[in-house]
């Protein structure tokens, strides 16, 4: 891909991407630096806290972000996955709220399995902001089986009646529709697997708030019977059979967005950390002048850059088209392990400073916690990377 590349042969942090990648990067990051600055990321985020910023998204949403790989048609910018990988990256320096990567998951999967009249009515609204999406996939099992799915989708005369349980749904209080995918039953030829679009509206009482070591916003939802409309299923029946597949296609995408995440939240943590250390004084002397803190901090930037290369060459795989769990697995191993070693070697360079209020670094600490989590544990993708070794 040409475009995503550099063939000058330039050192640097930027040596892979091309000029015009290079400038969107940075634009985004003096967006972000204007638009959303750490006094403002810590009276959001954090327990019993909102957890989202209506101001915040109507910036995303003018400024083209949720619409930024999608169809002019749709009203999106024509851009590709690299492009947005790059905005997860500048909203990882700067704590932009999970509620962002959980409605783009829900896009992305409308884009992909959605059908034409489907896309015009939820992907247009998305892109504009009228709309917030989010997806529930994931069952109490996750933990022990991410691939566990349980929850079922009946056919009835003139619709579909949905039951199980889904766990970890990211921000469904703030959701207007909610994507739920679910093995189906419609017939002997036509069963399969569904993603269906359900209006918040068909849920009340259905859910409750999970209590988690972060600030995520992630719920439990329970579906008795739940009565759909036979438009509510992504594609109609004819998607039964790929479903799964393209579902499964779209969680890779989502993975290697979110390790560009990874990349640029390890990266602030890294140079707010490099940056305290040449100011604090212990001894007499400035604290990034020990050997020990400098071996500390040169350890986390090679675990930062492999990782950057990983998640790029990861994005670059699925830009193409390209299946890669081998590719996505290695990033996101490579990345759990360098976000968690940079808040810890944080917490231990600014000591009781790293849980006051005003430096942020705790968010940090807790985001590496859930994304190391998030779309499979390292333990998870080291069977998946096993597995493609043929080990």
């Amino acid at each position: 891909m040409n475009r995503a590349t550099n063939e000058s042969g330039e050192s640097g942090v930027n040596s892979l991407l091309s000029e015009e990648q290079a400038a969107l990067e940075q634009f985004c990051q003096k967006l972000l630096e204007k638009e959303w600055p750490l006094e403002k990321a810590v009276k959001v985020l954090g327990t019993e806290k909102a957890g989202h910023s209506p101001e915040l998204w109507k910036v995303l949403v003018e400024a083209g972000w949720l619409g930024l790989p999608f169809s002019p048609d749709l009203g999106g910018a024509g851009g590709d996955l690299i492009d947005l990988g790059l905005v997860y990256r500048a909203a990882g320096e700067r704590l932009v709220p999970a509620s962002f990567y959980a409605c783009m998951f829900a896009a992305l999967l409308v884009d992909r399995i959605g059908s034409d009249a489907q896309k015009q009515d939820l992907l247009t609204a998305i892109i504009a902001g009228d709309r917030i999406a989010t997806v529930a996939y994931s069952e109490p099992q996750a933990p022990e089986n991410p691939r566990f799915f349980s929850t079922t989708a009946a056919r009835t005369g003139d619709g579909w009646v949905l039951n199980g349980v889904k766990a970890f749904v990211p921000y469904l209080d703030l959701a207007d529709v909610v994507l739920v995918l679910a093995r189906t039953r419609a017939n002997s030829d036509r069963s399969g697997w569904g993603l269906f679009a359900v209006n918040r509206d068909a849920l009340a009482g259905a859910s409750r708030r999970t209590t988690t070591f972060g600030s995520e916003h992630l719920f439990e939802l329970t579906f008795d019977a739940v009565v759909l409309p036979a438009d509510a299923l992504l594609g109609g029946t004819a998607a039964l059979t790929t479903t799964l597949g393209d579902f499964e296609d779209v969680v890779e995408q989502a993975t290697a967005l979110q390790c560009m995440e990874m990349v640029g939240g390890t990266s602030s943590v890294l140079t707010r950390t490099i940056d305290y250390v040449a100011e604090r004084k212990q001894h007499g002397r400035e604290l990034g002048t020990f050997q020990a803190v400098q071996h500390l901090l040169a350890n986390v930037g090679i675990q930062l850059q492999g990782g950057r290369v990983a998640a790029l060459y990861a994005l670059f795989q699925k830009a193409n088209g390209r299946a890669a769990p081998r590719d996505v697995a290695v990033a996101k191993i490579a990345l759990g392990e360098a976000y968690s070693s940079a808040t810890i070697t944080a917490h231990q360079l600014w000591g009781a400073m790293g849980y006051a209020r005003e430096t942020g670094i705790y968010l940090w600490s807790e985001r590496a916690k859930v994304t190391d989590a998030w779309f499979g544990t390292r333990a998870s993708h080291l069977r998946t990377l096993s597995s493609e070794m043929g080990l």
